[in-house]
């Protein structure tokens, strides 16, 4: 499958939607606006997302995946230009002997830009997610402002679950943080749940479908129901 090529126009909108994509180059000039959702039913997929945002130009990317195998996704987003603004979410559940690495990552090479970005994954079974990248402030790059969350639930023993946000400061007069977190899945819940009457599968469904909605809840109905379907095959 060739590389989607998507360029936006000075002050051009547009909302985007795939479910069948490879690497993804994008380019926003100025004052345009871009939501993109990309989701990933792949088998042993390797993806590059590389994108270039210009003046006051913003894009929100809302990636969901849903993988099967190994998965590596690296994307670079370049702030290119003065008031350039990115939102990234994320949301992916590993299983089986599933290994997923997700390198994203964000240059300020201006001053007064914005990156947003939250991940969140649930490993189960022997599977493995990994969460990096760097948030990238360079010289020069006054007045911006970089924030990096990373979440991930282990539901098994042997599941593993990796999160190392970065944050490279060159730069003075700037706003910067990271937040990672690694853990058991919550005993309290799976108790209130199974004393309701569910089996233990199906409670962890629930919570699974509770955790990653903020991400998956923003595709089409179609999409949603591949994404609960795949869910639910993975409990």
């Amino acid at each position: 499958m060739s590389a989607t090529n998507i360029t936006l126009k000075n002050n051009e909108k547009r909302v985007l939607e795939y479910a069948e994509f490879s690497d993804v180059n994008l380019s926003l000039s100025e004052s345009s606006e871009l939501i993109l959702k990309l989701a990933n039913f792949a088998e042993n997929s390797e993806i590059k997302i590389y994108g270039k945002i210009g003046k006051y130009a913003r894009i929100s990317v809302v990636f969901a995946d849903f993988s099967k195998g190994n998965t590596k996704i690296k994307s670079q987003i370049d702030l290119a230009e003065e008031g350039a603004n990115c939102d990234w979410h994320l949301a992916t559940l590993s299983n089986k002997k599933d290994e997923k690495i997700f390198d994203i990552s964000f240059k300020h090479l201006v001053g007064k830009t914005t990156s947003n970005m939250d991940n969140y994954g649930v490993a189960r079974d022997e599977s493995k997610i990994v969460f990096s990248g760097v948030s990238h402030i360079t010289e020069g790059a006054k007045n911006s402002n970089a924030k990096q969350n990373a979440k991930i639930i282990v539901f098994d023993t042997n599941a593993q679950g990796v999160a190392s946000p970065i944050l490279k400061i060159d730069e003075n007069e700037v706003q910067a943080s990271h937040g990672a977190i690694v853990g058991q899945l919550n005993s309290d819940h799976m108790f209130y749940l199974m004393s309701r009457g569910l089996t233990r599968e199906e409670a962890r469904t629930i919570i699974t479908l509770g955790y990653l909605k903020p991400v998956s809840s923003q595709f089409s109905e179609e999409i949603q129901s591949k994404i609960e379907n795949a869910i639910k095959e993975a409990m």
